[in-house]
């Protein structure tokens, strides 16, 4: 493969892990923004409270249910593009022209990393909230401790993340308005999870649909050689006399 086809090549791969990470991405978003309108009432000096806490869990878990499943289906689907595209190089190596497969993207082929790269771009809001909010920890904690206005800049950015990652900023948020003192930079930890997540059910629905394929193709074996088995009946013709009378 010449070097300019290999970067072409990349570039589908990159684009498509861009492109599946939006609907799981747009559940953490939604996550964060009915976090943010669920917890942000009342004093915020009582930190993280039962209250807000079981709030963190819901919004979390549903985020995290759906990406999982998302996942689970993008793994499926990639499995099986990956068989069309072993079958076209598989003909291309032993007869010499490939099977044309319009529905074959090879950039769509199921690989071990996706699923990382596609959580990847999901956790990236993530990671640079949290590297925001370590950096500027002084001026969030006007708002979390001190009750006061931070500068316009920074008001305006910590708005944003809150709302597209409120579930990974609010709990150290709600934390550090009690006293707490905890680092803002731990948050970037909290982008492991999307990556974690997206990347075990990727592989998880790769070999679900892998083992469905091959039940599949094992009951249709035991079906063809079940009928090959049955006895075959002789067609006579169905002229007299040709038929074999049967005994008493």
């Amino acid at each position: 493969m010449r070097a300019k086809e290999r970067c072409k090549l990349i570039g589908k791969n990159v684009f498509e892990c861009f492109k599946r990470s939006f609907s799981s991405g747009f559940m953490y978003w939604m996550a964060g923004t009915i976090l943010m309108m669920l917890t942000m009432k009342g004093n915020l000096a009582t930190g993280l409270t039962a209250k807000r806490l079981t709030w963190t869990i819901v919004c979390m878990g549903a985020a995290i249910a759906y990406s999982a499943f998302v996942a689970y289906v993008c793994g499926g689907t990639h499995y099986e593009m990956l068989v069309s595209g072993n079958m076209k190089r598989i003909s291309a190596m032993n007869m010499g022209t490939e099977f044309k497969i319009s529905s074959h993207k090879i950039e769509k082929e199921y690989r071990i990393w996706k699923g990382f790269a596609i959580g990847g771009f999901i956790a990236l809001i993530t990671l640079i909230a949290g590297i925001f909010f370590g950096a500027n920890q002084a001026e969030i904690n006007k708002i979390a401790v001190e009750g006061q206005n931070p500068t316009k800049v920074v008001a305006v950015f910590a708005l944003i993340f809150f709302v597209f990652t409120g579930w990974s900023v609010l709990p150290f948020f709600y934390a550090n308005a009690a006293g707490a003192a905890i680092s803002y930079y731990l948050c970037c930890f909290m982008a492991i999870i999307p990556i974690a997540v997206y990347g075990g059910m990727y592989i998880a629905g790769a070999y679900g649909r892998r083992r469905k394929s091959i039940k599949a193709q094992e009951l249709a074996d035991r079906a063809a050689a079940a009928e090959a088995a049955k006895p075959k009946k002789i067609n006579y013709g169905g002229l007299p006399g040709t038929k074999p009378k049967k005994r008493k």
